[in-house]
C-alpha cells in the first residue's frame, strides 16, 4: 500500500537529486538558453522557457526517457531542444487561440467566417514551427530528421517550411516600457534597501506575495530571510530592460551579482523573481546595461547545498 504522506527524506532525496540533474546538464545550459532566446526574444521569456524545460526534463530522466536502449533520444542536448521546441509551440498556439477569440469577440455583426480566415492567415505568417524549424537548422545545425522529430512533422515538411522561413523572416527586439506601477515600486524597493530599511521593504511586500529564485527554488508570503539577504546588499539601482522593472545589487566590491525583478498590483508587491543563480540571464542584463556582472552559477556552493538538502530549508536560509 502507497504510503499517504510525502516526508521529509523525500524532500532531501528530491532535492538532491534536482542539484545533481543541474550539474549533470550544465555544459548545456548556455546553448538551451541562447536558444530560447532566440525564440522567444526576450531574456525574461527565454530564462522562463528554460527554467520550464528544465523541469519537464528533470520528470522524463526520472521516467528513464534519457537513458537506456528504448530512450527515444539518446542525445541530451536534443531532447531538451525538443522539449524547449514543444513548449514554445503549445505556448504560441495559445497565444495564438486567445487572439482569435479576443478578434470574435470585437467583431460586432461580423460573422465568424468573415474573421477567421483573416486572423488564421495573420498567424500563418508568422509560424511558431515555421520559425523554431529555422532557428534550430540555421542556429544549431540540427539535421532536418532531427528537426522533423522536434516538431513531429516529415522531414518533407521541415524543407518546405525552411524555404518559406528564409523568405519572410526577420526579427528584430523591440523596446517596451516598463510597466508604471511596476517602475515605481522597483524604486521604492531599491531606496529602501540603500537606506537599509528592512521595515520599509516587507511593507512594500503583499502578504501573499511570491518569490522565486530560479533553479533553487522559491515560497509564498514575505520572508524575512530573503529579505534580510538583500538589503545587506552595499548599493541597489533601479533599471529597466526589455519592457521589465529591474533592482540590480551589488555586493561590497560596488560589483552588480544579481538582478531582481519586480512585479505589483494595488500599490504592493506581488512578485519578485531572483536570477541570482541564472548566469546567462545576468550577462544578458550586463551587457545590455553596460554594468560589470559576477555570476555565481547555477546553484549554491556545494558547502551549502551539503546542509540545506540535510534540513530541507529554503536555500537562503543557510546564508545569513
Amino acid at each position: 500500500m502507497a504510503k499517504s504522506e510525502f516526508t521529509d527524506q523525500d524532500a532531501r532525496s528530491s532535492r538532491e537529486q534536482w542539484f545533481r540533474y543541474l550539474d549533470a546538464i550544465e555544459p548545456l545550459r548556455k546553448d538551451l538558453h541562447a536558444y530560447c532566446y532566440r525564440l522567444t526574444q526576450t531574456v525574461w521569456d527565454a530564462e522562463d522557457l528554460v527554467q520550464d524545460t528544465l523541469l519537464k526534463g528533470f520528470g522524463m530522466t526520472a521516467r528513464g526517457d534519457l537513458h537506456g536502449d528504448q530512450s527515444p533520444v539518446k542525445n541530451a542536448k536534443a531532447y531538451l531542444f525538443r522539449v524547449a521546441t514543444n513548449q514554445w509551440i503549445d505556448q504560441k498556439r495559445k497565444a495564438h487561440r486567445e487572439i482569435l477569440r479576443a478578434a470574435l469577440d470585437i467583431a460586432d455583426e461580423r460573422s465568424e467566417a468573415d474573421v477567421s480566415p483573416a486572423v488564421e492567415k495573420a498567424i500563418q505568417l508568422t509560424s511558431p514551427q515555421e520559425f523554431a524549424t529555422f532557428v534550430l537548422k540555421e542556429g544549431y545545425d540540427f539535421s532536418i530528421r532531427e528537426i522533423a522529430d522536434f516538431v513531429g512533422t516529415t522531414s518533407g515538411a521541415i524543407k518546405s517550411s525552411l524555404s518559406r522561413s528564409r523568405h519572410k523572416l526577420t526579427r528584430s527586439e523591440t523596446n517596451v516600457s516598463a510597466d508604471s506601477e511596476n517602475r515605481l515600486m522597483a524604486k521604492k524597493f531599491a531606496d529602501a534597501i540603500n537606506r537599509q530599511d528592512l521595515d520599509e521593504v516587507l511593507a512594500l511586500m503583499a502578504e501573499s506575495m511570491s518569490i522565486v529564485v530560479c533553479n533553487v527554488g522559491g515560497g509564498r508570503g514575505r520572508s524575512e530571510i530573503w529579505t534580510e539577504k538583500s538589503v545587506r546588499r552595499v548599493e541597489a539601482k533601479y533599471a529597466e530592460y526589455q519592457g521589465e522593472a529591474l533592482v540590480l545589487l551589488f555586493d561590497k566590491s560596488g560589483i552588480a551579482n544579481d538582478v531582481v525583478r519586480i512585479e505589483s498590483s494595488g500599490g504592493q508587491i506581488i512578485r519578485v523573481t531572483d536570477y541570482c543563480y541564472a548566469p546567462e540571464t545576468l550577462s544578458h542584463v550586463a551587457e545590455a546595461l553596460g554594468v560589470e556582472m559576477v555570476t555565481a552559477g547555477y546553484h549554491q556552493p556545494e558547502s551549502v547545498l551539503t546542509g540545506m538538502i540535510a534540513t530541507t530549508t529554503l536555500p537562503w536560509r543557510l546564508l545569513k
